[in-house]
């Protein structure tokens, strides 16, 4: 469901969404993004302040035998409209579950204090264990006091606690670097920056990172000098960095869909290539990440069908729907690159069967999503797409002189950051258009 809030920080009024009950049989897309910290979040499409909504949460997973609900101690209500507010959520639960799945279980909810235990028993049946958790506590902690502690207490305590300061600690540390650019919290991003460039040369995780880098980047440049990544480029790298397990994986994982036949035989000759010269260790190690990599390719075959299947009913549902935007809002969470595509091939079918009934739903299921995807974007972001779309100089100075108030140090800071993410994804065509951009804004500040 929606409500309407208002942001504490610059007093904007703005729509969130806010989900009371996350049934993982039903939509199991909400425990991911519950786990991910998407769950009940509002940012404020003007000022980018975002946190958390005091909303009361119920969580059922009958694969795990698990019904437990939530309520902020800080909601304004006595002790019956409590209890009455459990009945009604648990009762909406049971009577949505086919009569086979009514079990004991679900009479007795267990009620939850703290949304930290709350995550800790979701993630307990993802195989996290408490340990696991306890130790990202403190990896978390660790983070913190090293944003605030001095040059001399921060080089003690990564030397102290080196081993906390694993791939983890480098994704929390990223998640935080996203939070501070999301929210234009200049002095957090420059301490963190700051911190991720010593731990880079300092640890043996970032030094571990930074080699991983190092080996993409060079197959980027290759693909990109040779117009695209090649069955022969990919294992060209590979070759090169076969003693090093963790590359070859981080490789592998960024370039999965360049696993194409060609590639699988062409893994084959060079192990036969390498037992005919007595290189045997070579060509074992080979062979078991050819083998490793056959798996994945089949795992990821059934996990592209499942998301398609889910996909394709998401479309079903939605098109269904008595009220399509509504169904949208209710459902912003689940449009991943699945679904828009399922969503773009149903459109391209549509059109070529010159089903113009089906194809009107189809655009206009686009441009609702279109529009609420960018209605929670700030105000500077839309008008940095609207910049980089503009077909002449002449249509984009118009928008600029239109735009005057968003015109500011703080746009170009932004689209710096834009030019940064196109330079490391290796998206050069847009490069020119990007500093075409860059100086017009200059000239007006």
């Amino acid at each position: 469901m929606q409500t309407q809030i208002q942001c504490p920080q610059c007093g904007t009024p703005f729509v969130a969404e806010v989900n009371q009950i996350i049934d993982v049989d039903q939509n199991p897309q909400l425990k991911q993004a519950l786990l991910s910290g998407q769950v009940n979040m509002a940012v404020c499409p003007r000022c980018g302040a975002g946190g958390q909504l005091a909303a009361p949460l119920v969580y059922h997973d009958s694969a795990h035998e698990l019904f437990m609900i939530y309520v902020p101690t800080e909601m304004p209500m006595n002790q019956m409209e409590r209890e009455q507010m459990i009945g009604r959520l648990t009762r909406q639960v049971v009577d949505n579950l086919p009569p086979e799945k009514r079990k004991a279980y679900l009479f007795q909810p267990q009620m939850i204090l703290n949304m930290q235990t709350f995550y800790e028993k979701v993630l307990e049946t993802e195989g996290v264990t408490k340990e696991m958790i306890e130790r990202q506590r403190k990896q978390s902690e660790l983070l913190t006091t090293l944003l605030r502690a001095d040059n001399d207490v921060a080089d003690y305590l990564i030397k102290e606690r080196i081993s906390e300061i694993d791939e983890t600690f480098f994704a929390m540390l990223q998640q935080y670097l996203d939070m501070a650019a999301q929210t234009q919290q200049e002095k957090e991003l420059v301490k963190l920056t700051n911190l991720r460039a010593k731990l880079m040369t300092e640890t043996p995780a970032g030094r571990q990172m930074e080699k991983q880098q190092i080996a993409m980047h060079a197959l980027n440049r290759d693909a990109k000098k040779s117009g695209g990544l090649t069955p022969e480029l990919l294992l060209k790298h590979i070759l090169i960095n076969i003693d090093d397990d963790r590359i070859v994986g981080s490789m592998v994982n960024a370039v999965q869909g360049a696993l194409s036949y060609e590639f699988f035989a062409l893994i084959t000759a060079e192990v036969e290539k390498l037992e005919g010269v007595g290189e045997q260790e070579k060509a074992g190690k080979l062979t078991a990440l050819r083998n490793d990599l056959v798996e994945l390719q089949q795992a990821m075959q059934q996990e592209s069908q499942r998301m398609v299947e889910e996909a394709t009913k998401l479309l079903d549902t939605l098109l269904k729907a008595p009220d399509m935007k509504t169904a949208v809002q209710q459902n912003m969470n689940q449009f991943d690159d699945a679904f828009m595509y399922v969503l773009s091939a149903n459109v391209a079918q549509a059109e070529q069967n010159e089903n113009n009934q089906l194809l009107q739903a189809l655009t206009q299921l686009q441009s609702l999503i279109v529009q609420e995807v960018e209605s929670q974007y700030p105000p500077e972001i839309i008008f940095l797409n609207q910049l980089m779309e503009a077909e002449t100089a002449i249509a984009r100075d118009q928008l600029l002189s239109e735009n005057q108030q968003l015109v500011t140090p703080n746009l170009l800071k932004m689209l710096e950051a834009v030019e940064k993410q196109i330079e490391e994804m290796g998206q050069e065509e847009l490069n020119g258009r990007l500093q075409a951009v860059k100086q017009a804004i200059k000239a007006r500040i």
